[in-house]
């Protein structure tokens, strides 16, 4: 789901510190600067057109430096999704820990559905978007986006335990339409510079609630009207490559 994070990877960056001598903290440090650069110029610029040169010049440091910590793009996009897919795993493993599971999950919905900037939702598209025709983009985001939604499946699981939803509720279904619907509202952030975001919540919300209390079932047979629409078509074949 990305949107979540949009993105995040299950391997920190590949490039190594030159300097086997270096402190940890200095290392974090200067990965931390490059980083940050690399997602200020792909918002500004766009992924094609950020070159590693744009990035050490955001960042303070000459190319052939920043190329001892990060060999490639891939590189950067790689330790930029490790470093978001930390903070999700503690945010997800904490809401599935809560007294309160769901009042937890929709609380974290909300930090990550209105506060998050919408430069950041750019830069998630600007990933996808490489996602659908590099292949060592698309695995980076198909990984991150199993972990996450194995950890909200958990997290329902969780609230089925408690009591706190049916435990008829399909957690993995309920899971994928939230998860294609939560991709939405980013894409709507980044393409619409006036969407309402508080509001865009207080709906998925709504949609949220009727799929975990049974209102909607989502394991029934198409209806006849939905039949009259012919066979599904077969599928091409196509990686899910969101993120």
């Amino acid at each position: 789901m990305l949107g979540f994070v949009v993105g995040i990877v299950g391997t920190s960056a590949s490039g190594e510190a030159a300097d086997p001598q270096a402190e940890p903290k200095g290392l974090d440090v200067r990965r931390t600067r490059i980083l940050d650069a690399f997602e200020n110029c792909i918002q500004r610029a766009g992924f094609h057109r950020t070159t590693m040169q744009d990035v050490a010049r955001e960042a303070g440091m000459s190319a052939g430096n920043l190329y001892r910590y990060f060999p490639s793009k891939e590189a950067l996009v790689s330790g930029m999704i490790g470093r978001d897919r930390e903070r999700f795993g503690a945010d997800f493993r904490e809401v599935a820990q809560s007294e309160d599971v769901m009042g937890s999950f929709i609380a974290l919905g909300r930090k990550h559905f209105t506060e998050t900037p919408r430069a950041r939702c750019v830069q998630f598209m600007e990933i996808w978007a490489e996602a659908s025709r590099n292949p060592v983009v698309a695995e980076m985001c198909n990984a991150v986006d199993r972990e996450i939604n194995d950890y909200m499946i958990a997290i329902l699981e969780a609230a089925k335990a408690s009591g706190q939803i049916p435990a008829s509720v399909d957690s993995a279904a309920t899971i994928t339409v939230l998860s294609a619907m939560g991709d939405g509202f980013f894409t709507r952030r980044a393409l619409e510079p006036d969407f309402d975001a508080w509001e865009g919540f207080r709906l998925l919300v709504n949609v949220m609630d009727a799929l975990l209390s049974g209102k909607v079932e989502l394991n029934r047979p198409l209806s006849s009207t939905s039949n009259s629409l012919g066979p599904a078509p077969a599928s091409e074949g196509k990686p899910d490559v969101r993120s």
